[in-house]
C-alpha cells in the first residue's frame, strides 16, 4: 500500500510517495520557478536550423524553447507558431517544444491535430473497449482525435462525454487567446502540483493522503470525490514539526544527492551524471557472500536491480541509464536479473525501457523526462570545483607554489622573507612535507599561514611587501 505525503509552505510545495513504508517518489516546486510542462504557447519562430531539423521559438521565456520539425514541415523565422512544452528548461538548455499538442483530462486525452482515437491497452474487456471507442466517435470534434486513459473503465458514459467536451470547450478558449493575443504568449497552463497530484500519482495501492494544508485538502478532497475515490482518506497533519520529518522521510530526502548508495546487504551503488547520460556501477562492498560466488554476485545484483528502479524515480532521472552489474556467469541469471530489473521498474509513470544486457554485463534504461531534476532545483554547481565533484590535492597545490616561486626567482622578485597563506589542509602539507625543500632551492625564509576563508586551491605569496596569488 502507497501514501502520498504533501507539505505546502509559502516558498515551495512538496510531494513524497512511500510504498512499503520507503519514499518512491519526491517532487518539489519553488514559487521562484515555473513548471512549464503541458503548458501552452504561441510562440514565435526566432531561427531556423535546417542542418538538424530543428527551430528555436521565442516563448516569452529567458531561454528560447527547441522544436523538432519533421522533414515535410517548413518553418521561417518570425512565424507564430502554437507549441506546448514536453521538457522544462535544464542547466544550459531551453525547453523543449512540440507541435503535437495534447489536453490531458480524467478519463481521456484531447489531440486536436491528430484525428485519431487510440485506448490504453490496459482497458479490458473487449466489450467496454467497443462501448468506449462508439461514445468516442460519437462525440470525436471534427478534425481531432482522443487518447482514451485506463481510467476511464470506470467512468459512466455521461463522465466520458463531459470529459470530451470539456476539452474540446478548453480547446476553442486556447485557439481564441491566439487570435486575439500577440506572440509571444502563454494560452494554457499546466495545472498546479496539489491537482497533478490526484491526477498523476493516484493509483489503487494509494489509500492515504497526508497534508499539512486544510484549503488544499478541501480541494484534493473535492476532487477525490469527482473521481469516485472517497476511498482515499485525507489526513490533516496539524503537527509542529515539519510533516516529512515527522514521519521519518527526511533521512530517505538527504541520501538523494549522495554519489553512493549503500545496499542492505553491505554492497553499493555509485551514481555519475555526464551530460548525455547516467552511469550507475554496482560493487560488491562489504558484502560476504555465500558459498558459492556465483550466488553472491546474484544476491548483490539482485538487490541492487530493485533499488536502482527506487532511486530513478527518487531522483527522477531522466535519458539513457546504463547499468554495470557485477559480472554473472551464466545467460539464465543474466536474464532473471533482467527480469527483476523490468518488474521493479513497472510501476514507475515515466516507463523506463530497459534493453538487453550485453557480454560485459552492462544494461541500457531509458527513462522519459519531462520536469528539470531534482538536483537542479535543490542544488546550484559548486563555484569551487566547477561540479567536477574535485578540487586539486594538497599536494597538487603545493607543486602549484613552487611553480609560481620559480617564475618569480627569474624575473627577480623574491625577497629573502616569504609569507605563503594557503587553506588549511594545504599549509598542514606543505609544513609536512616541503617547505625546507622549498627554502633550500629558493634560498630563502618561508613562513607557511592557514586561512580557512581561502579555497582550497587557492593560495597568496607575500613577499618583501608584495602580494602574488591565485
Amino acid at each position: 500500500m502507497s501514501i502520498i505525503y504533501v507539505s505546502i509552505r509559502p516558498e515551495e510545495t512538496r510531494m513524497g510517495v512511500t510504498t512499503s513504508e520507503r519514499l518512491v517518489d519526491y517532487v518539489v516546486e519553488r514559487n521562484s520557478e515555473t513548471h512549464l510542462v503541458s503548458s501552452v504557447f504561441q510562440g514565435r519562430v526566432a531561427n531556423v536550423l535546417p542542418g538538424i531539423q530543428a527551430a528555436f521559438i521565442d516563448i516569452g521565456k529567458e531561454q528560447n524553447a527547441f522544436l523538432y520539425i519533421e522533414p515535410e514541415e517548413k518553418l521561417t523565422q518570425g512565424q507564430n507558431v502554437l507549441v506546448q512544452v514536453i521538457k522544462d528548461a535544464r542547466s544550459t538548455k531551453g525547453p523543449a517544444v512540440t507541435r503535437d499538442i495534447s489536453l490531458p483530462g480524467r478519463f481521456v486525452v484531447l489531440q486536436p491535430f491528430n484525428p485519431r482515437i487510440a485506448l490504453s491497452k490496459k482497458l479490458s474487456p473487449k466489450s467496454l473497449r467497443q462501448k468506449i471507442r462508439q461514445v468516442a466517435e460519437e462525440h470525436q470534434p471534427p478534425g481531432m482525435g482522443f487518447i482514451i486513459r485506463t481510467a476511464a473503465e470506470t467512468a459512466t458514459e455521461e463522465e466520458l462525454i463531459a470529459d470530451m467536451e470539456g476539452l474540446a470547450a478548453d480547446w476553442k478558449v486556447i485557439l481564441g487567446r491566439s487570435k486575439r493575443g500577440k506572440a509571444p504568449q502563454l494560452l494554457y497552463r499546466e495545472l498546479d502540483l496539489s491537482v497533478r497530484i490526484v491526477r498523476d500519482y493516484i493509483t489503487p495501492e494509494v489509500h492515504k493522503i497526508v497534508i499539512d494544508d486544510v484549503a488544499v485538502g478541501e480541494r484534493i478532497e473535492a476532487l477525490l470525490k469527482d473521481m469516485d475515490r472517497e476511498n482515499v482518506g485525507v489526513v490533516y497533519y496539524k503537527g509542529k514539526e515539519d510533516l516529512f520529518s515527522y514521519y521519518g522521510l527526511e533521512e530517505d530526502i538527504a541520501t538523494i544527492s549522495d554519489r553512493k548508495v549503500w545496499l542492505q546487504c553491505g554492497g553499493y551503488l555509485v551514481f555519475d551524471y555526464t551530460e548525455a547520460l547516467t552511469v550507475v556501477d554496482v560493487n560488491s562492498g562489504r558484502y560476504k557472500g555465500r558459498a558459492k560466488m556465483a550466488d553472491t554476485i546474484m544476491d548483490i545484483n539482485k538487490e541492487a536491480a530493485v533499488e536502482i528502479a527506487r532511486q530513478l524515480r527518487l531522483r527522477d532521472i531522466g535519458g539513457i541509464v546504463v547499468v554495470d552489474f557485477i559480472d554473472m556467469a551464466t545467460p539464465e541469471q543474466q536474464q532473471e536479473l533482467l527480469q527483476i530489473l523490468k518488474n521493479s521498474l513497472a510501476g514507475d509513470k515515466m516507463k523506463p525501457k530497459v534493453q538487453d544486457i550485453t557480454a560485459l554485463n552492462l544494461v541500457e534504461i531509458t527513462r522519459r523526462k519531462e520536469r528539470q531534476n531534482l538536483s537542479t532545483v535543490l542544488y546550484s554547481i559548486c563555484p569551487v570545483c566547477q561540479g567536477s565533484g574535485r578540487v586539486q590535492s594538497p599536494e597538487t597545490v603545493c607543486v602549484e607554489i613552487r611553480r609560481k616561486l620559480r617564475l618569480s626567482l627569474k624575473v627577480g622578485h623574491l625577497s629573502r622573507d616569504l609569507l605563503i597563506t594557503v587553506h588549511p589542509t594545504v599549509a598542514k602539507w606543505c609544513v609536512e612535507n616541503c617547505v625546507k625543500d622549498m627554502e633550500k632551492e629558493f634560498h630563502c625564509h618561508i613562513h607557511i599561514a592557514s586561512d580557512a576563508a581561502l579555497e582550497p586551491e587557492a593560495f597568496t605569496v607575500l613577499s618583501g611587501g608584495e602580494d602574488e596569488g591565485r
